[in-house]
């Protein structure tokens, strides 16, 4: 493996390089634990719910190793779990709660994922947070647009938006201070986000209700 060292907290490679990094990401099982119960008491058995939340589950998994083995081979563990997230959830989002055509949420889909890959190309800059200045113009587009519609779940979308913004803060003065805690503040951006993938998708599910309501009503009148 290639070693990398991008972190505050890791000052000697080895699987106890980065502990904290490491063991917040429990923070996403957390989250996805939570989902599933969410779901099921909601009557949401969806195979796109079931694939979200197992997504986050992936997304602390590869986190994880990451942080564990910090190697270039790793890395791509940590990386494209998120990316295949934020795009399956715009998706769902579009098509589901939007209503948009597939052509339109396509588009956007694609446009999400070009300037996602612009940013990787450019990872020095913010340290790496520019890479989710995309994710984060979108979750502010979907936040307003579910708030403005008055949809169930309208305050978890914007708190999510508001928490992914701190998050991206935390992650990139990571290694500005260092000079003041051996630690860093990345844990925090993994702690964070698992609150914002929760947000996110409690949003979406939430936001599905008012649309599931008169379907139930006419099913109950045949």
């Amino acid at each position: 493996m290639h070693p990398v060292d991008l972190y505050c907290e890791r000052v000697a490679p080895g699987l106890l390089g980065e502990p904290l990094n490491t063991t917040s990401n429990a923070a996403f099982f957390i989250a996805a634990w939570l989902l599933w119960r969410f779901a099921g008491k909601n009557l949401f058995p969806s195979a796109r719910a079931r694939l979200l939340i197992a997504m986050i589950a992936v997304i602390g998994v590869g986190s994880t190793l990451f942080h564990l083995f910090a190697s270039e081979e790793t890395r791509s563990l940590d990386l494209l779990p998120i990316l295949v997230f934020e795009l399956l959830f715009l998706w769902f989002y579009a098509r589901m709660v939007m209503r948009m055509a597939a052509p339109v949420a396509a588009v956007l889909a694609a446009l999400l994922l070009a300037l996602s890959l612009y940013g990787r190309a450019h990872a020095e800059s913010l340290n790496g947070s520019l890479v989710y200045a995309p994710a984060l113009l979108v979750l502010l587009g979907l936040a307003m647009y579910h708030f403005n519609m008055r949809l169930n779940g309208r305050f978890d979308l914007v708190l999510a938006f508001g928490l992914f913004l701190a998050s991206l803060g935390f992650r990139t003065i990571d290694l500005a201070v260092c000079q003041w805690t051996r630690v860093g503040t990345h844990f925090m951006w993994h702690i964070l986000n698992a609150a914002v993938l929760y947000l996110c998708v409690r949003g979406w599910l939430r936001g599905l209700q008012l649309q599931r309501a008169p379907m139930a009503i006419t099913a109950n009148r045949c």
